[in-house]
């Protein structure tokens, strides 16, 4: 008995390493064999990630929330490769951007008429594409038709961070995306929130999250007036800055909204060869020479862009208001997008 015991351990534990080094979690349908990894899971020593699907704990927790996504994705592709992901779980496999709260359900295209979800951790979607292709082994719909479902089923906000990367992704601009989406869409559920998404996308988001908080300002009344505008350090005039949104107001002051994320600290290409002191002292040596420009700048944080009202208020504070900013928004910058 205990020489079984020992065998099925060493069984689980390489089929689940063996998994872990593809990139997935490991999924099981075997009765005896699910009832053995959970046993692993109440010692700690694995987590049901997923329903069946298992993996290493201490690894796991160690995985990014979107690195956790795609191996959940990789693993039921292993198990069902017939399976097409389409909107979000193909999103994360083209490298757009994807709230984490997206997810946690795999979104799995259908050919019937009437889209379901199949489960509460499985959401079966029309596509406006019956073609497919493949990322490291997994089936998704291609790039564009994944771009075009994202924003016919998503939010506004996520829907303008998946329309900002495809624009970044392709080189086109706001035009050709509005097309993109009455070729698609015109006739089809979803077409008007896209279109809203389409008349809002820019290419000069250089993030997600940048794309997210833009649309809290677009709900708010508050559009930038320019995005990564480029403003000359008034010391050293060789030397030029970029502000992520530039709100110019009635009264004819102007003022500067900064994005802060750990990425500029932490993420070795934004640091550029500098360690996180460097780019600390960089950020407020920039910081106050944009401040002798005579422009109020508001700092805030994604956790200020999901906090309801909090971005708004923050903007307030430095004048920043529906009544005061000015008519003209980022739209009719000179710009790609």
């Amino acid at each position: 008995m205990g020489h079984r015991c020992t065998r099925r351990a060493e069984t689980i534990a390489r089929v689940v390493a063996t998994a872990q080094l593809h990139g997935a979690s490991y999924e099981s349908h075997d009765r005896n064999e699910l009832r053995a990894l959970r046993r692993r899971v109440k010692t700690g020593e694995l987590v049901e990630v997923f329903p069946k699907q298992f993996a290493n704990a201490v690894y796991w927790r160690g995985l990014a929330r979107n690195e956790q996504a795609r191996y959940i994705i990789k693993a039921h592709a292993h198990h069902a490769p017939e399976t097409v992901f389409c909107a979000f779980s193909a999103a994360l496999l083209h490298g757009l951007p994807v709230t984490y709260g997206l997810l946690d359900v795999l979104h799995i295209r259908t050919k019937t008429s009437s889209p379901s979800r199949g489960s509460r951790h499985i959401a079966r979607l029309l596509s406006v594409t019956a073609d497919d292709v493949r990322i490291d082994g997994v089936r998704v719909t291609p790039l564009v038709h994944t771009a075009i479902d994202c924003v016919r089923y998503a939010s506004f906000a996520d829907g303008l961070a998946i329309a900002d990367a495809l624009m970044r992704k392709l080189d086109i601009d706001r035009a050709v995306f509005g097309q993109l989406v009455d070729r698609f869409l015109t006739g089809r559920k979803g077409v008007d929130a896209a279109r809203r998404v389409a008349t809002y996308a820019d290419a000069r988001a250089e993030s997600g999250g940048e794309s997210i908080a833009r649309a809290v300002m677009i709900e708010a009344g508050i559009p930038p007036s320019d995005l990564q505008t480029i403003l000359v350090d008034p010391v050293d005039t060789m030397c030029m800055y970029r502000a992520d949104f530039l709100f110019r107001l009635r009264s004819g002051s102007t003022v500067i909204g900064e994005l802060d994320g750990k990425e500029k600290y932490r993420d070795e290409k934004m640091l550029a060869g500098k360690d996180t002191f460097d780019a600390l002292i960089n950020e407020r040596q920039r910081e106050s020479r944009l401040t002798l420009l005579g422009m109020p700048i508001v700092r805030f944080t994604m956790k200020d862009v999901w906090t309801p009202g909090r971005l708004v208020a923050l903007l307030a504070a430095a004048g920043v208001t529906p009544s005061t900013i000015a008519g003209r928004d980022y739209r009719n910058a000179v710009c790609r997008g």
